[in-house]
């Protein structure tokens, strides 16, 4: 599998790993190859870095783990009876992971990188558990990308984030009763917001596969700035609250934004 090829299909998302900020990419390519009759080993490469408070790697040092990194990849790339899983950045370390069924000539390749490993753990993984589980984003993660990704795309567009953005929140939920106890459930706890509304009838939509499927929606309104860790709280809060319930939280949305992105 080329390098080219497995870059159009990376997935790149924060996370939090063990109480501490990582930033993931995943090879999404693979997906098709799994098989619990080969590629049953997964191969961990940790390579330390100098890190910020933050577990990131320094400026100084990030130019020299992202050439190792690539390095690293073009080598593996030859491998045929290789493939690389994916990476994770934080805490002083990136590791890298790969999936195979003899990994000798991993080893061999990797003996060129002593300088930049320090670390090489072998396990048996038939399931793919550390790529479905671990690897592969979360809803809740794939939702902390997007808000990460807008509130860049504010940045970069010299947004203040200080500003007071409109902030709506949309839900889904099966059953009506499951609902409002959501809505209940909202009303009594400590969450600030400006309205909350519900319809009154299920909608019904019709999926990719002609199916039909009917659901009760909720939107909730905030006023919030974006330059503190407010709306990454909010968007994990209510996709707990909203699993609680049986619910799925959509994400969210601002009119002002909307505008920026059309801009």
């Amino acid at each position: 599998m080329s390098i080219i090829d497995s870059e159009q299909n990376w997935q790149s998302y924060r996370t939090l790993i063990n109480g501490n900020v990582s930033f993931c990419t995943v090879n999404l390519d693979i997906v098709e190859r799994f098989s619990p009759d080969s590629y049953n080993k997964i191969i961990q490469v940790s390579m330390p870095y100098e890190s910020d408070e933050k577990g990131m790697p320094t400026l100084e040092e990030h130019e020299r783990i992202t050439l190792d990194l690539f390095r690293l990849l073009v080598q593996s790339s030859s491998l045929s009876e290789v493939i690389y899983a994916g990476h994770i950045s934080g805490d002083g370390h990136l590791q890298v992971y790969y999936y195979c069924d003899d990994s000798e000539p991993l080893f061999d390749m990797l003996s060129q990188f002593k300088d930049c490993v320090d670390k090489i753990d072998v396990q048996d993984d038939p399931q793919w558990d550390t790529y479905f589980d671990f690897l592969l984003p979360s809803p809740l993660e794939m939702k902390l990308n997007t808000t990460e990704e807008i509130i860049d795309m504010l940045v970069q567009h010299r947004r203040n984030l200080a500003d007071n953005y409109t902030i709506e929140h949309t839900f889904q939920f099966p059953e009506e009763n499951m609902m409002f106890r959501f809505m209940e459930e909202v009303n009594l706890g400590d969450t600030s917001f400006n309205t909350m509304s519900y319809s009154n009838t299920p909608v019904t939509i019709t999926n990719e596969d002609d199916s039909k499927e009917s659901f009760y929606i909720v939107k909730i309104e905030q006023e919030l700035t974006l330059d503190t860790e407010d709306i990454f709280n909010y968007v994990e809060q209510f996709e707990n609250l909203a699993e609680k319930f049986s619910g799925e939280y959509n994400g969210w949305e601002s009119d002002t934004i909307n505008r920026v992105k059309a801009n």
